[in-house]
């Protein structure tokens, strides 16, 4: 069974109890920077004396010593986790519109996107305040 450990903030996962089928999350961060560029989902597949083998919903493999605390993983439960993967979700779907906004021309917008986007710049506004 796979344990935090330290405070909410600096939380690392304990891997020398690992069971297989234990499921945790990875969160990914552009080097040098606080900005989270993935979130991955990774399950336990093999359980080896030094090593535990994981594998993500991708496919992608990940081989973990059993005896070092590792940083940036999270469970599923955990309420920091929750939002990171929020704040995550958020910003990937902030970045998809910015795009399809790019892509199009000003004439393909009507007054219903454009009502939507100020009523949101008010509510940022108000928040500021």
């Amino acid at each position: 069974m796979l344990i935090a450990k330290n405070d909410a903030y600096h939380k690392q996962l304990d891997f020398a109890d690992a069971e297989i089928g234990d499921v945790f999350w990875v969160v990914e961060h552009v080097p040098y920077s606080g900005t989270i560029k993935g979130v991955q989902k990774y399950t336990v597949t093999e359980i080896r004396s030094k090593l535990v083998i994981c594998l993500s919903e991708l496919a992608k493999p990940l081989k973990i010593k059993r005896s070092t605390l590792q940083e940036n993983c999270y469970l599923e439960n955990d309420p920091y986790f929750a939002d990171i993967q929020k704040t995550f979700e958020i910003s990937s779907q902030v970045e998809w519109v910015r795009r399809l906004i790019k892509e199009h021309e000003s004439r393909d917008f009507d007054q219903e996107v454009v009502d939507a986007v100020l009523a949101w710049q008010r509510r940022v506004e108000m928040r500021r305040e």
